[in-house]
């Protein structure tokens, strides 16, 4: 009966139009590169390539994060190696309503550095952290 309905609606025109939809791509992710597509040099949702969570030891791996803080906000990132340990850290301010931060490695290096397996990422807002994103190296 439920389709029935659904099918009604569309077929009268009585379907409302959904607004505020989510962006095409998460918050936070991994992905393997930026492609500016149309050459305008801005950062637009569909011009990420190979968002995923498995990379191969091959691949070039970009950890990204779109924060919408007050410009000036601190904002971090550390790199969490499969053993725990932290691999890299690094910080910079909010520069406008809009931060796309991009932090890009091979993951050969990674694997190289501290083996292949889970690897995680904090992201912080001013000390506190807002997300982890986590990905798997497989050789």
């Amino acid at each position: 009966m439920r389709a029935l309905v659904v099918v009604t609606m569309l077929l009268t025109g009585c379907a409302m139009m959904q607004e505020n939809l989510p962006p095409a791509r998460p918050d936070f992710f991994a992905c393997n590169y930026w492609i500016d597509k149309n050459q305008n040099g801005k950062i637009e949702d569909d011009e990420w390539e190979g968002i995923k969570f498995d990379f191969r030891e091959s691949e070039h791996i970009s950890f990204v994060a779109y924060f919408y803080q007050k410009p000036g906000t601190p904002l971090s990132f550390k790199l969490i190696a499969p053993d725990g340990s932290v691999y890299k850290e690094k910080t910079l301010k909010q520069t406008a309503k809009k931060t796309v931060w991009c932090q890009e490695y091979e993951a050969r290096d990674l694997v190289k550095e501290c083996g292949e397996g889970v690897w995680n990422v904090e992201w912080y807002v001013e000390g506190r952290i807002v997300n982890i994103t986590t990905i798997r190296i497989l050789k």
